[in-house]
């Protein structure tokens, strides 16, 4: 592929796009860390988005159907071993088994986010063997399988969050591989019962008091719904315009929980008011939307199956998040795209949209 072609073909919108909301995290980080000298959260991020910023180019040298596409089985495989060696082996750590120690270094990786997208490529990879054909129930195992197993897993760490981003996402590719309504209700309805089944056994206490206070957070405002409060008046106290850059009172007397990752929409509502929240927004839809156009420019189902699922991805992270910091959903501690601190994050985002880029770069009819 020729400079000239390469360029032609790369989407500079979408480029843009995710730098102004990795801009805006990363303002909103330094926001909040304004008073530590040393100011540690915000040059750890500014690292990560630098490495992930050579991640998502580097991975445009890789052609995404003769690469990436073959070396699927081989990452969906190497994130499942990781996954289990957390339950078998992980280190506890505030109750919970999330990461595991990179040797010689000081970092810590995540491997469910990865997850995320490596299951995205696999789904992608056995969905495109339905094209031109109309796939039913019976087809569905599979499928079910290759999301099943990270679930569980993810679900045991445990990190309901992200497990509720795999299900969602699985449905949104079989949706967009023409399955029938009436099958989508019957999986709806296995869901439900299934999550149900797995939410008595899997379901630490604290987060069934996270689901209860979602309904009724002032019946315990200083236990399970001081999140949900605190992040509310958070956002209402931001007005039209906001108090400004580290004048948030809700942020810098500590009132807020988790502000670097789970509410930091909150720390920018307050700060930017009802007008930055709303900028904010768009270039999400933005975002969403560029994604949804490289699918429709690609010459293949595995590419359209691919940005179709992260595109999912995305939308149901950010639409997860800004929920619960609204108080429109439970608390998961589900941290939003591009704009949270977290390395592991911010790397499994950029992947994700360098694989976006490589396919929109390779959609052309002489391909």
């Amino acid at each position: 592929m020729t400079i000239r072609r390469y360029l032609e073909q790369f989407d500079f919108i979408l480029f843009m796009t995710i730098m102004l909301i990795t801009g805006a995290g990363l303002m909103t980080i330094f926001s909040i860390n304004g008073d530590d000298p040393a100011l540690n959260d915000f040059q750890k991020q500014i690292i990560w988005v630098g490495l992930s910023l050579v991640l998502l180019l580097g991975i445009q040298f890789a052609d995404y159907h003769t690469v990436i596409r073959r070396l699927t089985p081989l990452l969906y495989g190497c994130v499942i071993f990781l996954l289990i060696y957390l339950i078998v082996r992980g280190q506890l750590e505030s109750g919970v088994r999330r990461w595991i120690q990179i040797p010689f270094v000081n970092l810590r990786i995540q491997p469910s986010e990865f997850a995320k997208v490596f299951t995205v490529l696999m789904l992608a990879r056995h969905m495109e063997r339905w094209a031109g054909k109309k796939p039913g129930l019976m087809q569905m195992g599979i499928p079910c399988l290759i999301v099943g197993v990270p679930l569980v897993l993810i679900a045991k760490q445990p990190d309901l969050g992200t497990a509720m981003v795999l299900p969602l996402v699985m449905i949104t590719m079989i949706f967009a591989a023409g399955f029938r309504v009436k099958t989508l209700m019957i999986l709806g309805l296995c869901a439900v019962v299934s999550g149900f089944l797995v939410g008595r056994s899997v379901l630490k206490p604290y987060q069934v008091q996270r689901i209860t206070a979602f309904i009724n957070p002032e019946a315990d405002p200083l236990g399970a719904g001081y999140q949900v409060i605190q992040s509310k008046i958070a956002v209402g106290s931001g007005g039209i315009s906001g108090k400004g850059f580290q004048r948030g009172s809700q942020s810098h007397l500590k009132f807020l929980p988790v502000q670097n990752t789970d509410f930091i929409f909150a720390v920018w509502a307050e700060e930017r008011g009802f007008l930055g929240s709303f900028f904010l927004l768009v270039m999400y839809g933005l975002l969403v939307a560029r994604i949804l156009k490289a699918a429709r420019k690609s010459q293949n189902y595995f590419a359209v199956y691919t940005c179709i699922g992260i595109m999912s991805i995305f939308f149901s992270q950010i639409i997860i998040n800004i929920g619960m910091v609204t108080g429109l959903m439970p608390v998961t501690g589900l941290p939003l795209p591009l704009m949270s601190y977290g390395g592991s994050g911010c790397l499994a985002s950029f992947l994700a949209l360098g694989i976006v880029f490589n396919i929109g770069i390779r959609s052309f009819p002489s391909y």
